[in-house]
């Protein structure tokens, strides 16, 4: 009992460092990725915290894999290096019980990333869809960089050449050419600010308004004009969520094979951790470190793959994922098998 909580003391306390670092990296990566697209005028800088918080288990379904995984080959990688694995195998601990050992272990670690996967992330991404679906014109407009071309998601296209204090200056707007119900091709304006009374509304000051089709050209210059994007909000709202909705439809199936994976990722990289972690001890602990990483990048890169051809109807939906994992179960006990008779031998 002793030996048996030294080692889950050792595989928790590792499992938590290795999985907080590598939490950190991606949440600098991705909050570098979002302020990017915040300096494009993309989304608003008031979503980039709550989009953060929302990704946070979905980041952690494949951190916890990864971080279990590795903490096995340190771990037993450090007690080869030691020489402390003579210790184990003197006071009964062959192969099998190991194995038996991280096993139990995976089946927590997986009941907790399919927790994740099943259940936490799904419920975090539909509230993460419904902040970006009702988004207002007053986050888009807070989020307008001066002296660039923005963007709005009904390809409305705004541009200031300076913004002082919520306030536009030198504005040129253009309307998309599908918007029917709209009468104008474009306007100027000296000055531009969103009302008081409507969030979705904006007031434009001293300008110019120019319309032309192949019947009618109209220009009109005024002291004060403004121009209601609740509408525009309102539809561009609407057909993302029919989009949305459309992709769901088209991609249940994939996506439910992807969140039963997760687990069964953390399962069976599990059972390849254990023989891939064996070092002698004249080379080190981290000698099988870089190899052991690559075998995960493949597993988890063939995953990848395999789901894109899946949505792409490349791959069949059976045996879809299945195969995959087949595929490294049988590499991981085939290695387990040599290893306990390796050690026999030995």
């Amino acid at each position: 009992m002793i030996l048996q909580r030294y080692i889950l003391k050792d595989i928790f306390s590792h499992t938590a460092a290795v999985s907080l670092i590598f939490l950190f990296v991606v949440l600098s990566s991705r909050s570098i990725q979002y302020l990017e697209q915040v300096s494009r005028g993309e989304i608003s800088v008031d979503l980039v915290f709550w989009i953060i918080i929302l990704r946070l288990p979905e980041f952690l379904q494949l951190i916890i894999p990864f971080g279990f995984f590795l903490s096995i080959i340190l771990v037993i990688g450090r007690l080869y290096s030691d020489s402390e694995m003579i210790i184990f195998e003197q006071n009964g601990f062959s192969t099998f019980k190991f194995m038996k050992i991280f096993i139990c272990l995976g089946i927590f670690f997986s009941l907790l990333t399919g927790l994740l996967s099943l259940w936490v992330t799904p419920i975090f991404n539909e509230k993460l869809e419904k902040a970006y679906l009702f988004t207002s014109f007053e986050d888009d407009f807070n989020s307008l960089q001066a002296g660039k071309f923005n963007v709005l998601d009904d390809f409305t296209m705004i541009y200031a050449k300076e913004k002082e204090d919520g306030i536009l200056k030198e504005v040129f707007i253009k309307f998309s050419e599908k918007k029917e119900a709209l009468t104008r091709s474009f306007v100027t304006a000296e000055k531009a600010h969103l009302s008081q009374e409507n969030e979705n509304t904006l007031l434009l000051e001293k300008g110019f308004s120019f319309y032309k089709d192949k019947t009618n050209k109209i220009e009109m210059s005024f002291d004060t004009f403004a121009l209601d994007f609740n509408e525009n909000v309102s539809k561009n709202n609407t057909n993302r969520a029919v989009k949305n909705l459309s992709l769901r439809d088209a991609y249940d199936s994939v996506e439910l094979q992807w969140r039963y994976s997760i687990p069964l990722l953390c399962l069976i990289s599990t059972i390849l951790a254990f023989p891939l972690s064996r070092v002698s001890p004249r080379k080190g602990r981290f000698h099988r470190v870089l190899p052991s990483i690559l075998v995960f990048i493949c597993y988890l890169g063939l995953l990848l793959l395999t789901k894109g051809w899946m949505e792409e109807g490349i791959w069949p939906l059976f045996p879809g994922l299945l195969l995959v994992h087949g595929v490294f179960l049988i590499i991981g006990l085939f290695l387990v098998f040599y290893l306990s008779r390796l050690t026999r031998s030995s």
